[in-house]
């Protein structure tokens, strides 16, 4: 996952896992901060948006076991497009 900065990602939950392992840059959310080398591992109890931190891409590896859980404005449509993607 690539992320230019200060871009925010869905807000969304999980079905699963969703482990992410930051490769270079960063980002936020309302679980902390995530800089190289970082790990975060998140559940259906997580609801959050991530955000790139400024400065340069965030490049990410993400591994999850189940679809995401979009929430907001948006969240049906990319929920629908996300259980045709898998």
């Amino acid at each position: 996952l690539k992320i230019a900065p200060g871009t925010e990602m869905p807000l969304h939950t999980h079905r699963g896992e969703e482990m992410t392992l930051v490769l270079s840059g960063g980002f936020t959310d309302g679980n902390g901060a995530f800089e190289r080398g970082d790990v975060e591992v998140a559940d259906d109890s997580v609801e959050h948006r991530p955000v790139a931190m400024p400065g340069q891409p965030c490049l990410c590896l993400v591994v999850t076991d189940a679809p995401l859980r979009f929430r907001g404005p948006f969240g049906w449509m990319l929920n629908q497009w996300a259980r045709l993607s898998s």
